[in-house]
């Protein structure tokens, strides 16, 4: 089709027409050159020419604002704060804008005018936890604990990473009352999980173990994670009969069972865990000299067994095989077990003993040495009493003091260690 544009005032249509397409694609290129500009500004020359090309971006007013504020100069502030209006004028339902807004407004003193601001935020993204979070934390600092906690617990309930920091907070202001402490961050099992991992980091040890033992089994078994950490804390101070408990209450179904006064996996049917894997269980550490392994063809009953190669011509301090048990202070007990050796040629054999772990240079039993040589099963047991207020001893495989280098060569194994109680409260 074809249009006639001879006469003048048709020409003058197409002419405006021209004119506005041209100011239109002027407009778009001004937008895009401040937006862009904008999001890559880092100093005050970018960000100001970013204002000019696209005035009515909030990107750029956002852009500016966030520079007078990290400024740090007094006569900035003002600046600062009217780029925030600016801004918010323009997207009058962007959170961000609103949070940022809030967020410099309370650095600058106007607390009131902070906290609206930040209330808009948490009413455009209710589900978002930084609003919240900013929110509590300038209701906090302005004296209004109770909304302030309030805001805060909801935080975190959005984003769990902040429950620790609610935590501290909660400790700083209600002086490690812990009733307080835990309405002000919430009573929910995952909270009071958390809270105990936050009693162990601080040494409240008798805290953390009154709030694991309040929660629900389900809510154990699926924090192994705090478990693991409040069972390793107790272990370590010598709380043996509650370590195993915690550890008890978070193992998985199926794994190896975990009781007090018995041997685990006594007759090694079970796989070994790796080294230090598991508190109540055999730690073995096989070493070229002195090769342990779970033996499937020679075993007194059940079947496997646990063997050890030695091939030693030099010293070796062999003490690789221990297993801590958790036990009644001041009673009286009575171990067994199965051993046997094949060609077993040192002046030091190997012997089984009971030992305190808190001094274990004096050891409670001792079993008698393995003779050289190849014998068959034999059963040997020791008889030991606990001493008051120890709640665990370790079994260990060892060998007695050697006054200069002995070698040992020559094949071990053990089975069946059973542990009984024989007298004591």
């Amino acid at each position: 089709m074809f249009i006639d544009v001879r006469p003048a005032w048709r020409r003058a249509l197409v002419a405006v027409a021209a004119l506005a397409a041209l100011w239109g694609a002027w407009q778009g290129l001004r937008w895009c050159l401040g937006g862009t500009m904008a999001e890559t500004a880092r100093d005050f020359e970018t960000a100001g020419a970013a204002v000019r090309l696209a005035p009515r971006d909030p990107l750029s007013h956002l852009s500016l604002a966030r520079l007078h504020r990290v400024s740090f100069l007094p006569e900035a502030v003002p600046d600062s704060l009217r780029e925030y209006e600016r801004a918010a004028e323009l997207a009058p339902n962007d959170y961000l804008i609103w949070m940022e807004a809030g967020r410099a407004r309370g650095a600058a003193g106007d607390v009131e005018g902070g906290a609206a601001a930040l209330r808009r935020a948490v009413e455009l993204a209710p589900n978002y936890a930084q609003p919240r979070w900013h929110l509590g934390n300038l209701l906090l600092r302005s004296g209004g604990v109770e909304e302030a906690f309030a805001e805060l617990r909801r935080a975190a309930e959005a984003d769990p990473a902040l429950r620790p920091q609610v935590f501290n907070l909660a400790w700083q202001v209600y002086g490690q009352d812990m009733p307080a402490v835990m309405r002000a961050v919430g009573d929910s099992a995952q909270a009071r999980a958390q809270l105990v991992a936050v009693l162990v980091g601080r040494g409240r040890f008798d805290d953390a173990l009154v709030l694991w033992s309040g929660l629900p089994p389900e809510e154990k078994r699926a924090q192994q994670e705090t478990g693991g950490a409040l069972a390793k804390t107790l272990f370590e101070k010598g709380r043996y009969r509650d370590s195993l408990r915690v550890q008890q209450e978070y193992s998985p179904a199926g794994s190896p069972p975990f009781e007090a006064e018995r041997v685990t996996n006594g007759g090694f049917e079970t796989n070994i865990a790796p080294l230090g894997a598991r508190l109540f269980d055999w730690q073995v550490a096989t070493t070229p000299q002195a090769r342990i392994v779970i033996d499937p063809r020679t075993r007194r009953v059940g079947e496997r067994s646990l063997h050890v190669l030695f091939n030693a011509s030099g010293q070796i301090d062999f003490r690789s095989i221990f297993q801590l048990i958790a036990v009644e202070p001041g009673a009286r007990y009575r171990l067994s077990f199965y051993e046997r050796a094949e060609e077993l040629n040192s002046v030091s054999t190997p012997v089984v003993e009971v030992l305190n772990p808190s001094d274990p240079s004096r050891p409670l039993g001792s079993s008698t040495p393995l003779p050289s040589g190849t014998s068959d099963w034999r059963q040997s047991a020791i008889e030991f009493t606990v001493p008051a207020r120890v709640e665990a001893v370790m079994l260990r495989v060892g060998r007695e003091p050697c006054p200069d280098a002995c070698p040992i060569f020559g094949k071990v194994w053990y089975d069946e260690f059973d542990l009984q109680r024989t007298g004591g409260r």
